[in-house]
């Protein structure tokens, strides 16, 4: 286990690793007149911005504290998480920052009221038939509900815009027609624009990239006076294919949360709920979270074929979807039954909880999709757990892994490299756990404090490069 070797960095991607940001720090006239550094806005539009449950709106709950005493004050703008979202989340920001709009089609506000019902009840039905009878209207009349959506953004933001002129507008995919409508409003009021690519828009199968409407996403790049990606390979992948030039293209990640709340250990379902399930033997089981949802796009069969196959006292607690597929695996076999648990999804902080409480956390990484960084993986680095990542070979987070030695990383489609990966889990437990000690400043770049200077170093470098647009 290599756990010497120094872990790629954010910045890397750039081409800069400054220890101090110069566009941070306050002009000498205002250090002598001891005045503020003026504060800079950029408004972020997404489909799921804070208060929804989905991980694009809380990347930034954890990274806005930082941003706001440095200079940066980030709001956001996309459709209502009350109307939108099943499950909803608290944000730790105005609301006087935030601009949703309440165009949602009624087909889809009564799917969410539906799917926040249990199964089976009179309101899950009653939703139901109403959902069903939106969807027939809709029809009827010809509705588009992208197209209602996005009018109702378009309201939001130019309101908003009248209000604090922002400095940049940031169009985040995906959703793509989300991008590509902010692009369009920001060349309509002359306002610079941030592109945002979480999930390449393109075939994704291995080391294949085809991007899917090249003409238009090169038309938007060009636009910009900033490109952000989720992972260095998809930097480099939109680079290669000529979409985005290197200069203006910049990575960054997820990160993990401070503060004290979220890391309270003995109040987790996984000790309230399995004092009923006895011990396989009498020696330690291994307790194994994964924290999300697992659709067919992240198999894990090998997985539980390689469960399966360990000897050793073991427990496997999914907690949100599982495809239809595995959960029939685990059913057909009597010691999966018992190894696997299958639970509803948690809340933010319920997660956090659970993570606190397990041994090790899983994070699936599907097998086409080589550069996707999962934003569960940094999510909850600061419970000092170890990690098991199984995904293709060469995805970027097998470097950040084996340069920390914070886990193992695993072929997903393998079932005996998993299996092995088992147990080194359990052999080298403790030195993994050390890692986190060894290497805690490393570890640390992944902070929600350390993330948002990244973030700051880019948005400043944009600010200062949209001149030359």
């Amino acid at each position: 286990m290599r756990i010497n070797s120094k872990p790629p960095h954010p910045d890397d991607a750039l081409g800069i690793r400054p220890d101090v940001d110069p566009e941070s720090k306050p002009s000498s006239k205002q250090v002598l007149s001891g005045e503020k550094p003026e504060t800079k806005r950029i408004l972020l539009v997404m489909m799921q911005p804070p208060g929804s449950s989905g991980v694009q709106g809380l990347i930034y709950n954890k990274i806005l504290p930082y941003l706001e005493t440095n200079g940066w004050e980030f709001h956001f703008a996309g459709p209502s998480p009350f109307l939108a979202s099943v499950l909803t989340e608290s944000v730790d920001c105005p609301t006087s920052r935030l601009h949703y709009t309440k165009n949602i089609s009624w087909s889809k506000r009564f799917s969410v009221l539906k799917n926040r019902q249990r199964k089976f009840t009179l309101f899950f039905f009653i939703y139901g038939l109403l959902q069903l009878i939106a969807i027939a209207v809709e029809k009827l009349v010809k509705h588009d509900s992208n197209a209602y959506l996005l009018s109702g953004i378009s309201q939001v933001v130019k309101k908003a815009e009248s209000v604090w002129n922002y400095d940049l507008i940031a169009g985040k995919s995906p959703d793509f027609f989300i991008l590509d409508a902010v692009a369009e409003l920001t060349r309509e009021i002359n306002k610079p624009l941030v592109a945002m690519v979480v999930d390449p828009h393109g075939k994704r199968d291995g080391l294949l990239f085809i991007p899917y409407e090249r003409e238009r996403q090169q038309q938007i790049l060009d636009q910009c006076c900033g490109a952000m990606f989720m992972s260095p390979l998809t930097v480099k992948r939109y680079v290669d294919a000529g979409l985005v030039n290197s200069e203006k293209a910049y990575a960054f990640t997820d990160s993990y949360p401070g503060g004290s709340s979220l890391y309270q250990s003995g109040i987790s379902f996984l000790k309230r709920g399995r004092t009923n399930i006895r011990e396989d033997s009498q020696a330690r089981r291994l307790r194994i979270v994964h924290l999300g949802m697992l659709p067919e796009w992240r198999p894990v069969g090998a997985m539980l074929e390689a469960i399966l196959a360990f000897t050793d006292p073991i427990s496997l607690d999914i907690f949100g979807y599982l495809y239809p597929e595995a959960i029939k695996q685990v059913q057909e076999s009597k010691l999966l039954r018992h190894r696997v648990h299958c639970n509803k999804a948690v809340s933010y902080p319920e997660s956090h909880h659970i993570a606190e409480d397990c041994d090790a956390l899983l994070v699936v990484i599907g097998p086409r999709h080589l550069d996707n960084q999962p934003s569960k993986f940094f999510e909850y680095l600061g419970h000092r757990k170890p990690v098991l990542v199984i995904g293709p070979p060469g995805n970027p987070i097998e470097e950040i892994v084996n340069s920390l030695g914070i886990g193992l990383y695993c072929d997903a489609s393998d079932r005996d490299a998993i299996h092995q990966g088992l147990i080194r889990l359990s052999r080298d437990y403790e030195l993994i756990i050390d890692a986190f000690k060894h290497r805690k400043d490393d570890i640390e770049q992944y902070s929600a404090k350390n993330v948002a200077a990244h973030w700051r170093r880019c948005l400043n470098k944009m600010l200062n490069n949209r001149y030359s647009l």
